[in-house]
């Protein structure tokens, strides 16, 4: 089954890894009705999550890897470098406040994780969060940018 949803080895060795963890970290004092059925659908979620990702990297991966490209050569792309920052600074006001605050004291401050979640009251794990919704909107921002 992981090797038809998957259809990667590296996929399907990590799933089943996952899956064997997953049923390893369980409580050894409940019981399960059907353990072989129990493993197939804990591997089948995670497959469906494994996809969900490579999905959402694949939609996403052209923009990264243009920034890349563009700051790997020197390339300015049809603007300067201050046009640049602009448009981040653009995209960073555009953000729901939430991540908007992390951004500005993680990235533009260089604050730790843990000093950021202090500042903001919330966890440092949150944080990390976050950051990674902020950097997935940022790039969906700058490339809706580029489009127009």
């Amino acid at each position: 089954m992981l090797w038809r949803l998957l259809g990667r080895e590296q996929d399907v060795m990590d799933a089943y890894q996952d899956c064997f963890c997953k049923l390893a970290a369980r409580e050894h004092g409940r019981d399960l009705a059907n353990a072989r059925a129990y493993a197939y659908r804990t591997a089948a979620n995670i497959a469906i999550e494994m996809l969900r990702v490579r999905k959402r990297r694949t939609a996403h991966w052209p923009a990264i890897v243009v920034q890349r490209t563009d700051a790997q050569t020197g390339d300015r792309g049809e603007g300067d470098t201050e046009g640049h920052f602009e448009r981040l600074r653009d995209a960073i006001g555009q953000l729901p406040a939430h991540l908007h605050n992390v951004v500005v004291l993680r990235d533009l401050s260089r604050m730790p994780y843990k000093e950021v979640g202090r500042t903001l009251g919330i966890d440092p794990a949150t944080a990390r969060v976050y950051r990674r919704h902020a950097v997935v909107k940022l790039a969906e921002l700058l490339s809706e940018g580029d489009a127009s």
